[in-house]
């Protein structure tokens, strides 16, 4: 329950809530007791976790700043608690406010940057594509997948152009970290003539040899930050699972990408990803095979 970000929404907009819940037809839905293990499972612990990390209140507008960006500012840090996921937490679960929306690990994904970083984040997206990632779940840069998925189908996909723009505007005012650049991964490097061969082999058909993808339908891997994100995991997790992206009103045909972790090898898996990362200008660090084999062992236990 995210109430450290609802705190910050208006009180015509708790009543509202309020309202549309009041007709929602009840049902009878057993609950079973709380499995939360000690000292979890002590509520009163969470007075000492809301005195050093809680601040109560109501959004307060910033006088400097435009209506647009206010109004992102907003959405994105109440009701819309983008920072659940894209901000890195503390060892007590609490948010790093030093690394705000800078990406975060989650249920087996890595929650991408989405502050204005060049490298990592949203330097390259417009305004026009985000907006449109938001309300389809498809850009002429990538598609949703995993829990932006959900989130785009229940949630951002309902919202009103004016609401997803000012989102957008917000998010492109976002500073970031000023992601360091990377030496680029030699060309005659082993691992990046083997991933060489593997993505014209298995990869190029959707994403084609330049990596540009298709518009709308196959992700662009040139463009793609989350692709150099500084933690693969989502990457990795691509590979060896595949994905279905999301389908919305917009965009109803939610183009798939098969698994390859039957297929591939770790250190085959980590050459092709180190070789994507590495290609089409802004260098990420290599994978590793061990960064393969540690996410398979992790998603052994993950049926989500």
């Amino acid at each position: 329950m995210p109430y450290t970000a609802y705190t910050k929404l208006t009180h015509d907009d708790v009543m509202a809530i309020r309202a549309y819940l009041k007709t929602v037809a009840p049902v009878n839905n057993h609950v079973d007791r709380s499995t939360l293990p000690f000292p979890l499972n002590i509520r009163t612990g969470m007075r000492a976790w809301n005195a050093l990390f809680f601040s109560e209140g109501e959004f307060k507008p910033d006088s400097h700043k435009s209506a647009e960006w206010n109004r992102g500012a907003y959405l994105v840090t109440g009701p819309g608690h983008c920072g659940a996921c894209h901000t890195a937490k503390n060892v007590l679960g609490a948010d790093k406010h030093s690394e705000e929306l800078q990406g975060s690990r989650l249920q087996g994904w890595f929650a991408p940057n989405i502050t204005n970083d060049n490298v990592t984040g949203l330097g390259t997206w417009s305004v026009d594509d985000l907006v449109a990632f938001l309300k389809t779940g498809h850009n002429r840069i990538t598609a949703a997948t995993g829990p932006m998925a959900e989130e785009i189908e229940h949630a951002s996909s309902k919202m009103t152009d004016d609401d997803l723009k000012a989102i957008a505007v917000y998010l492109k005012s976002m500073p970031g970290s000023n992601t360091e650049t990377h030496p680029a991964v030699a060309s005659s490097d082993p691992a990046m003539r083997a991933g060489q061969a593997i993505y014209r082999d298995q990869c190029a058909a959707c994403h084609m040899i330049d990596g540009k993808g298709v518009s709308q339908l196959f992700p662009s891997l040139a463009d793609a930050s989350m692709l150099r994100s500084t933690d693969p995991r989502s990457a990795i997790r691509l590979v060896l699972r595949g994905v279905r992206s999301v389908a919305t009103k917009e965009e109803p045909t939610a183009p798939g990408m098969p698994a390859f972790g039957r297929m591939l090898k770790d250190d085959e898996i980590a050459a092709v990803l180190t070789y994507a990362r590495n290609t089409w200008g802004r260098p990420a660090p290599a994978v590793a095979g061990s960064d393969v084999a540690d996410a398979r062992r992790e998603l052994r236990g993950r049926t989500d």
